[in-house]
């Protein structure tokens, strides 16, 4: 009867040890467990989230750079031309610019000959710099000693030769020069007008 009993308590001391150590395991395990799982998904998905912003941050930047075009200022109509100028026409020319006679040659340099006509290359550009394609350009000796061509137009370049006659008056002398008028215009503009302009230039005799 004695021993039964000792049986009988000591199976339930061991029953109760047992409820106890799976109450402190669930209670000092599990929880620790648990917040280990949530701090490693809350890490996972800050990472992820940063390295979405990342992604869209490098992503947008070289679209903006690649739809950012530029467009060439100047007047409208230009040119480059293989010499690196930029040619216009005439009609880009507005006051306050104004058309320029800035280069003057004389074929022959020296004229020794009433029988051989003199050719006069003239070339025209702005104020601004830009070589000048569609002008007019008008040649007169002064005095009235040559045969007076008609208005030529300036070409691509901003070029135009006239070609004029010496005639029996021509003076032939060393030493001597025979003046020449220059006038360039914009066709439509008044003659003493608009963007015009006029100069003087000379060839030699003998």
């Amino acid at each position: 009867m004695k021993h039964r009993l000792i049986k009988t308590l000591a199976a339930a001391s061991a029953l109760a040890v047992l409820a106890l150590l799976g109450y402190f395991a669930s209670a000092g395990f599990a929880g620790p467990l648990s917040v280990l799982a949530d701090t490693t998904s809350s890490t996972d998905s800050t990472s992820t989230g940063t390295t979405t912003t990342s992604s869209s941050t490098s992503t947008s930047t070289p679209t903006t750079t690649a739809t950012t075009t530029t467009t060439p200022a100047g007047p409208e109509g230009q040119i480059r031309l293989a010499n690196g100028k930029i040619s216009i026409p005439v009609t880009s020319v507005v006051l306050p610019a104004r058309l320029v006679i800035d280069s003057v040659h004389f074929t022959p340099g020296v004229v020794t000959s009433r029988r051989g006509p003199v050719s006069v290359r003239i070339h025209v550009s702005d104020t601004r710099g830009y070589w000048v394609r569609g002008a007019l350009v008008f040649v007169r000796s002064t005095p009235l000693v040559t045969s007076t061509p008609p208005e030529q137009v300036t070409n691509q370049s901003g070029y135009a030769t006239l070609t004029t006659s010496p005639r029996v008056t021509f003076p032939l002398r060393r030493g001597y020069h025979v003046q020449f008028f220059l006038r360039t215009r914009k066709e439509g503009d008044s003659l003493l007008a608009g963007v015009s302009s006029r100069r003087l230039a000379q060839v030699a005799t003998r």
